[in-house]
């Protein structure tokens, strides 16, 4: 049927063509709208319907003006916000373009300079022909008049826009409402206003979905311009989606794509395996967690050359200037007081890695983390002392002067240390674990049983021990006089501790202590008084101790677990990672309740065999450094990550395991391999 034909209210305009029904309702675009009609005298009342030759409007007024002009589309499409310039009604769209430009754009349907893609889960019923518009919005049919609304949501017509699009099916989030709920009735305002900036926002920080493949398909089923169905044909790398529309009956054809295209590279694909290292997730979990939601992703080898080349320059590069900026505080400081303990890779001494850790313990910041592999140092019984040899190095050659060392009772580092001439001392709890362990065996003998209602004693009299003296005799004979205490004696030959600080009182219970000469004290004596553990007290640390570094090590467990294999640059760049989440947080106060109360936790650890412990609970971990690496990595890296990888490319990496030894041919290796069972 050929379109209807409405005459045109323009006055002066005495011709009879397709026109559009474009009467805006808001009020000041109604005013321009009526000048130009009436030329200045309008009627008090307007007709219902309004109709203007799109004759009047300038060439770059439409959208699908040389789709029109091809005899690619049978109607015009007018942008939003446009307005009626060209008097002459002889004059054709396309000459017009030598009028006077008057096209203004309102923020509706509008095209940006930034284009993201934006993946809905519309159904069907959004491609189909509607029948009603927002006049504000000014994009309708040529030949069809549609009635003004006022009581139409805006929603119905943002979905009609995106049917009547030119070509292309990439609109903004300015564009989208993506928040809208077809089930509810409230929409949130503040997410909309989020949402709608994410236009112009970084494409790391864009908000991502999970759209459904039948879901997008739909968008794609119907023509935008003729409303026949299109023969439609996808393409996929990894979890970037292309589509390709064509419609053979007009010859209508755009391309789609999921995600923003980093020159070759998606956007997509990069953000993920960015996000899986940079949280220390495994890449075979992931893989596995999408297998299972039949989530397309893309290969191991693309996650490792993601991290080649982008993700590991930038966690060295991160983590550097931040050490930087550490060290030169440090250096500025004077005497530093660090704590410095190894991990192992995996249990035992069969290890692969070892990390060494080097912590400020003024601050609680990690300062500095070595990584040795056993066959730099012929085993790994030995990748403790290279560790600390490296890190106290590295600490003289930035000029770090250092007050004193806290560490464990290695006999490696003890040698080590004294002929470097460098003041150390013993964290307390290796030395309780070692006499407690001692104290149990000795409280499972027959006749000893009296011991164990002393350990707990003990156990606390050593850490008073540390904490109250001075000097290492006095250490010494404060350690010392717990044997003449479980005898209810509290004088003390020793002049460093002549007497007891507690309160004397007269005991009733006389069964705990245990007399001179017996058995249980013999036992108490030989581990209290040994010579090696009297050496170690001498030495305890009296302020700082090595527990945090411990606390270090669990967090990193999250990024490197024990039972994975990484090689060596990835091992180095996670614990990077993980010594930039403890420094973040480790300064976090402790959670309070809605009145203001501080938050504790009661554990049982398997470890204490029945004792509680009483624990604060911290406030939420932060994760800043996530967000910088993310915006160094799209920002910078992936730019130009030449300089980036250079430094990744300078550290000194050993060659694995098994180069020493000689690797047979694998055809040969399979033929001569026999089963024991089938020899």
């Amino acid at each position: 049927m050929p379109p209807k034909k409405n005459k045109c209210f323009v006055v002066g305009c005495n011709t009879s063509h397709s026109c559009l029904h474009l009467l805006p309702t808001s009020e000041p675009l109604k005013t321009q709208w009526v000048d130009f009609i009436y030329e200045g005298n309008a009627p008090l009342t307007l007709p219902k319907y309004v109709y203007v030759c799109s004759n009047h409007f300038e060439s770059d007024c439409f959208l699908n003006g040389g789709q029109f002009k091809a005899g690619l589309a049978t109607k015009l499409i007018l942008k939003g916000g446009s307005l009626p310039s060209v008097r002459d009604p002889t004059t054709t769209p396309e000459e017009a373009s030598t009028s006077t430009r008057s096209c203004r754009d309102i923020g509706v349907q509008t095209h940006t300079s930034q284009l993201c893609s934006v993946g809905t889960q519309l159904s069907m019923r959004t491609l189909q022909t509607h029948h009603r518009s927002i006049i504000s919005h000014t994009a309708v049919a040529s030949s069809t008049p549609l009635k003004t609304s006022s009581k139409r949501p805006c929603l119905d017509l943002e979905e009609d826009e995106d049917i009547l699009q030119e070509c292309s099916s990439i609109v903004t989030a300015q564009e989208t409402d993506v928040t809208f709920n077809p089930t509810g009735d409230e929409t949130s305002t503040t997410e909309q206003k989020d949402l709608s900036s994410q236009a112009s926002s970084p494409i790391q920080k864009i908000y991502k979905y999970i759209v459904y493949e039948t879901c997008i398909m739909e968008l794609f089923e119907v023509c935008p311009v003729c409303r026949r169905r299109c023969h439609t044909r996808s393409q996929r790398i990894g979890t970037f989606l292309r589509v390709e529309q064509l419609c053979h009956h007009c010859q209508f054809t755009r391309k789609w794509n999921s995600q923003p295209i980093l020159g070759s590279t998606p956007a997509g694909n990069l953000h993920l395996s960015a996000a899986v290292y940079l949280s220390g997730a495994s890449f075979v979990t992931i893989e596995k967690i999408f297998a299972a939601m039949k989530l397309h992703l893309f290969k191991y080898d693309t996650f490792r050359r993601h991290a080649r080349m982008c993700i590991e320059p930038a966690i060295v590069y991160k983590w550097r200037n931040w050490q930087d900026e550490m060290l030169q505080l440090l250096a500025q400081r004077g005497k530093v007081i660090v704590g410095g303990d190894m991990r192992a890779n995996s249990p035992g001494h069969s290890a692969k890695y070892g990390s060494y850790t080097m912590m400020d313990l003024e601050t609680n910041t990690v300062v500095d983390v070595q990584l040795v592999q056993s066959n730099e140092v012929g085993g790994s019984y030995h990748m403790e002392k290279e560790g600390l040899t490296r890190g106290l190095d590295f600490l003289d050659t930035r000029g770090v002067t250092l007050d004193c060392i806290v560490t464990d009772r290695h006999p490696q580092i003890q040698k080590f240390l004294r002929e470097r001439n460098v003041n150390q001392f013993f964290d307390v709890w290796h030395i309780e674990k070692g006499i407690s362990k001692q104290l149990e065996k000795v409280c499972k003998l027959r006749g000893c049983e009296k011991v164990r209602e002393w350990l707990h004693s003990i156990k606390n009299h050593i850490y008073w021990t540390a904490a109250s003296s001075s000097s290492g005799p006095e250490r010494v004979a404060k350690w010392t006089s717990m044997l003449n205490h479980i005898q209810n004696k509290h004088t003390h030959e020793d002049s460093n501790f002549p007497a007891c600080l507690h309160e004397t009182s007269r005991s009733r219970g006389t069964k705990k202590w245990i007399a001179a000469g017996t058995l249980p004290y013999l036992k108490l004596e030989r581990v209290l008084s040994n010579t090696r553990i009297l050496k170690a007290v001498g030495k305890l640390s009296p302020h700082y101790q090595t527990s945090s570094i411990k606390v270090f090590h669990s967090v990193i467990l999250r990024f490197t677990p024990k039972n994975v294999v990484f090689p060596f640059v990835g091992m180095l760049c996670r614990l990077y990672l993980a010594a930039l989440h403890y420094n973040e947080n480790a300064g976090r106060p402790q959670a309070t309740t809605a009145s203001g109360l501080p938050v504790f936790k009661v554990t049982f650890p398997k470890a204490k065999k029945g004792e509680y412990r009483v624990r604060e609970v911290k406030t939420q971990a932060t994760f800043r450094y996530v967000d910088d690496l993310l915006d160094l990595i799209f920002d910078k890296v992936f730019v130009d990550p030449a300089p980036y990888v250079d430094d990744v490319l300078r550290i000194p990496i050993p060659p694995a395991l098994c180069a020493e030894y000689d690797r047979p041919e694998k055809e040969e290796a399979i033929s001569s391999r026999l089963s024991r069972f089938n020899q």
